[in-house]
């Protein structure tokens, strides 16, 4: 287990998140022979599971805060990616990204805190992380309302190249059939933000928020 403060508590994070019961199936490297997987590295550049980000918490090749939740999100992402949307599998590992999304929002605060702290060199201050955090919705299962969408479909088209290809990319992997082409130009792209799920939309939002967050701050 990892000593330092900031460690223990990713792992009591962790430990939520491999106690929930659709938890099992992610939690040891995809045994791509058994399973007869033949494609599955040509899509899955970089393989996760809830095993390997405990076992690299321990030995301390998982150095930050940023590092362990990255991770633990691309456990769920990968299944997302490989697995069609109608699969158990993708709905499960649907449900647990944003459990880990909205455990992180409540705890990171206090992770960032300790690292910052002295125990690590980099990451995010605290204090802005806060910020960010009482900026969030009280009620994510709240719906989005109209303008909300509209200022969301706003913000997104006026994200920089790599973090609009970020955001598009999450999209496309909650919902394929939301991202659409727009008449025969391959480069203009329509986004039926009402088909997406309220859990999404929170999170999407999320993202691209703190993406200009960070450009002001960059400016």
């Amino acid at each position: 287990m990892s000593k330092t403060e900031w460690g223990k508590k990713c792992m009591s994070v962790h430990k939520h998140i491999a106690g929930q019961q659709e938890a099992w199936i992610f939690a040891n490297p995809v045994d791509t022979v058994t399973l007869g997987l033949h494609d599955y590295h040509t899509i899955i550049t970089r393989p996760m599971d809830i095993g390997t980000v405990k076992k690299n918490m321990e030995s301390g090749v998982i150095t930050s805060p940023d590092m362990f939740i990255d991770d633990m999100k691309l456990v769920f992402q990968n299944a997302m990616k490989y697995n069609h949307e109608d699969h158990e599998v993708h709905v499960w590992a649907k449900k647990l990204f944003f459990m880990i999304e909205n455990k992180w929002d409540k705890e990171s605060a206090a992770i960032l805190k300790k690292f910052s702290g002295g125990e690590g060199g980099r990451g995010v201050a605290a204090p802005s992380t806060g910020k960010r955090l009482a900026e969030e919705p009280h009620d994510e299962t709240a719906p989005f309302t109209f303008d909300e969408k509209r200022d969301l479909c706003a913000s997104i088209n006026k994200l920089p190249g790599k973090q609009l290809v970020r955001a598009l990319s999450l999209i496309h992997e909650m919902a394929p059939k939301v991202v659409m082409q727009k008449g025969d130009d391959p480069d203009e792209i329509e986004i039926d933000l009402d088909k997406l799920e309220t859990a999404t939309l929170r999170h999407l939002d999320r993202m691209v928020r703190e993406a200009h967050s960070k450009k002001k701050k960059r400016a």
